[in-house]
């Protein structure tokens, strides 16, 4: 087993970034704009960014785009404090291995893993998922931090004990949690062995961020941090100062335009870069997420996003 150095996550806000195509009737990769809004990012204080993620679309995207965008974040941004975590499609345990081989050269510090979940709870059993972490965790690269999102790995979930068992592997660094199970969220940010063995609980919806850090988590993993990275920021800093009121009302607003990402998504997100920066030469992902937002459904949260577009640029 090779132990991965740097393998502790900071505590702080990341951003999940999408991936930018050309209008070029090929959806290629536009490398100007994924490094202007990483600039913008980095320029903005965010303690680092997740690149190919499931926001970045990592499943309709090749492991050599996958590495071509974290080289070019990465010469862009040599800051080694600043963390590039490298996003990949749910794949075999050889596959994974090799590929974190690749993103370590081309600029990444971890790797952001989702449960294996094609073949369902039925199927999938805890021990499992230990199996394939630790399988993974002894060969890697890089440090992983694995990604607990129920939604889009078939309703398969890890439970506590299977937490216990894989925070004592040296190369398991965090967990980004994308779900509301905030009994999962209080056990593993109240129980000091996680914290010993070096291993960090995020959550991944800045909708729930003070009540995530009330209860011990290290930050979010956020993808409205991408785009208001400022207010995310401004929101962790008032919790730690102790001023609550003032962050219940930022997570108030927070909370109401982070609904849209809830319900829209990738191409939701990248509607708002769009009008907020002028991000990307278009508003939809690759095929099969060629589709441009639903501009009804975007509109129920025009309000609150100028509310909070308004903060941002105070900040």
């Amino acid at each position: 087993m090779t132990v991965v150095e740097s393998s502790i996550l900071p505590k702080g806000i990341y951003s999940p970034i999408p991936t930018y195509y050309k209008n070029d009737g090929k959806f290629s990769l536009d490398t100007e704009t994924q490094v202007k809004h990483a600039l913008m990012l980095y320029e903005s204080g965010i303690n680092g960014l997740v690149v190919s993620g499931s926001m970045g679309e990592s499943t309709n995207i090749s492991p050599a785009e996958r590495n071509s965008a974290l080289r070019n974040i990465r010469q862009a941004i040599p800051d080694k404090n600043f963390k590039l975590i490298a996003g990949m499609p749910p794949n075999s345990i050889a596959e994974v291995i090799t590929e974190s081989e690749e993103s370590k050269k081309n600029g990444a510090d971890f790797v952001i893993l989702l449960v294996p979940g094609y073949f369902g709870p039925n199927l999938i059993s805890q021990q499992g998922i230990i199996d394939y972490f630790l399988n993974i965790a002894d060969y890697t690269a890089l440090p992983i931090v694995i990604y607990n999102y129920p939604g889009v790995c078939n309703n398969v979930n890890i439970m506590i004990d299977t937490f216990e068992t894989l925070s004592k592997h040296e190369n398991i660094a965090a967990v980004k949690l994308t779900h509301f199970n905030l009994d999962i969220y209080t056990l593993l940010g109240n129980n000091k062995t996680y914290e010993t063995n070096n291993f960090r609980p995020f959550t991944g919806l800045g909708q729930v961020l003070v009540p995530s850090l009330s209860v011990g988590m290290f930050g979010a993993i956020d993808g409205l941090s991408g785009i208001f990275p400022k207010s995310m920021l401004k929101l962790m800093k008032l919790y730690e100062d102790g001023e609550k009121e003032k962050a219940l009302q930022l997570q108030y607003i927070v909370t109401k335009v982070d609904l849209m990402i809830s319900e829209l998504n990738v191409v939701g997100v990248k509607q708002l870069l769009k009008e907020v920066y002028g991000y990307g030469e278009i508003v939809s992902g690759r095929p099969p997420l060629s589709k441009p937002v639903d501009l009804n459904a975007y509109k129920k949260y025009e309000t609150d996003i100028k509310k909070l577009a308004e903060i941002e640029k105070s900040l």
